[in-house]
């Protein structure tokens, strides 16, 4: 099971694309999409791997290719950002947490009519462990404080 986003599930989450086709990206704004996809991955980590397998160690990443390579390598060495690294832990992907996450972004938002951040700080994470081959199922109910905030209504 792949921890770490895919590129599809960057884009079904609908994060800030900076990937789009050939564009070509500067190494700061490859690894920024690296990490918003869960890797841990900054700039000079870029420049030192792409050295390392012998690519292209230019100041600009040419295909959307190379940056899936990166990806999968950081996915195979477990190079992940403490929220992924809770989600291997947790037995689920980052995609799952942050699916139930966006989903009860929009159920609360549509439930108070106001729009409720996709933020875990508003909400309680709950987990149904995994089971066998089947990944642990992620869910999100709002903090106490947070309802009782909207229904009396202020702001979040």
């Amino acid at each position: 099971m792949r921890i770490g986003l895919t590129f599809g599930e960057f884009v079904e989450l609908e994060r800030k694309p900076i990937v789009r086709g050939e564009q070509l990206l500067t190494i700061e704004e490859a690894a920024e999409h690296i990490r918003q996809r869960g890797y841990c991955c900054r700039p000079q980590s870029l420049k030192l791997l792409m050295k390392c397998r012998q690519l292209e160690a230019s100041n600009r990443i040419c295909t959307q290719d190379l940056i899936e390579s990166c990806c999968d390598y950081f996915e195979t060495h477990e190079f992940f950002t403490p929220y992924v690294e809770m989600c291997r832990v947790l037995g689920c992907n980052y995609f799952a947490l942050l699916r139930a996450l966006k989903d009860a972004s929009e159920r609360e938002s549509e439930k108070y009519g106001t729009r409720v951040r996709m933020d875990d700080q508003l909400f309680v994470m709950h987990r149904s462990p995994a089971r066998e081959e089947h990944a642990a199922v992620i869910t999100f109910t709002f903090c106490e404080d947070i309802r009782d905030r909207l229904i009396r209504g202020e702001g979040v």
